[in-house]
């Protein structure tokens, strides 16, 4: 009785893990019923499936102008701000525009 305590419990820890990272929890539930143990191992090493957001708000200078406009530079080919008169990567001088 204990030993089908334990692998629903394992089956239920695995759906919710999998709901949290934005997969099927039912499915999940399933697969954690049958692997047990390991089914929880798994779903914890697989990636989330929800898109990473990056907060601005922690650095006053950025989120002072979010949502920010990048420019590329003419000499490096990298992305800078577009308020930037040197290129941080290569040093390159904006022209005033």
């Amino acid at each position: 009785m204990e030993f089908l305590i334990l692998w629903i419990l394992c089956g239920v820890v695995t759906g919710v893990i999998a709901a949290n990272k934005g997969r099927s929890g039912f499915g999940w539930f399933l697969i954690g019923a049958i692997l047990g143990i390991f089914g929880i191992i798994l779903i914890a090493c697989l990636p989330s499936l929800h898109p990473q957001t990056v907060q601005l708000a922690s650095n006053p200078i950025i989120s002072e102008r979010a949502p920010y406009r990048l420019k590329t530079c003419p000499d490096c080919a990298e992305e800078v701000m577009a308020d930037a008169r040197i290129c941080k990567h290569c040093r390159y001088e904006f022209g005033r525009s």
